[in-house]
């Protein structure tokens, strides 16, 4: 778990501000409906970018194609999640829990950030704990804070990924 600096809880201000719903966790995928006529049981679309408005515009989609890509070529199914706050929560026990409630595979991973409480956790799931050892984690948790904190916020999300690929492509 690592503490962010500014930068995130600026971002995280202008994200509830810009929220449709004034709840800051709603995510594009939760709005959208199948059109009349679609097969009730058709699949839904993963969402592996959840955002509450701290990314860039066009970076969770190309987020989510280098990560369903990933998961395509691997395997591997690796999340990122922005929220508001863990109320008071550890980061990473929250990022346990998101996991499953995801439907993360038990070789996936999930990287969470909590803007408000200017957190970041990077967890395994249980199948990838020993390729994502906790120094690897806290390396790649203080980069991205690094990165947040001089303002990189695309350069923090594309470090942490390229890593954890590269980590679980080994």
């Amino acid at each position: 778990m690592r503490r962010l600096g500014f930068i995130m809880v600026a971002g995280a201000a202008m994200a509830l501000a810009a929220c449709n719903s004034g709840e800051g966790e709603s995510g594009a995928a939760e709005a959208a409906t199948p059109e009349e006529g679609a097969e009730a049981d058709a699949a839904e679309p993963v969402e592996y970018v959840k955002d509450i408005g701290l990314l860039e515009d066009g970076m969770g989609e190309e987020l989510t194609a280098r990560l369903a890509a990933f998961h395509g070529e691997s395997g591997h199914d690796v999340h990122i999640a922005v929220i508001l706050t863990t109320d008071n929560q550890d980061i990473e026990e929250r990022a346990a829990e998101m996991i499953g409630e995801r439907g993360i595979s038990a070789n996936g991973a999930l990287i969470l950030i909590a803007a408000a409480d200017e957190n970041i956790g990077i967890v395994p799931a249980p199948g990838v704990a020993d390729a994502m050892p906790r120094d690897f984690t806290d390396a790649t948790e203080a980069e991205m804070a690094r990165n947040f904190d001089a303002g990189d916020i695309t350069d923090g999300f594309n470090g942490a990924v390229d890593a954890i690929i590269e980590r679980l492509s080994s």
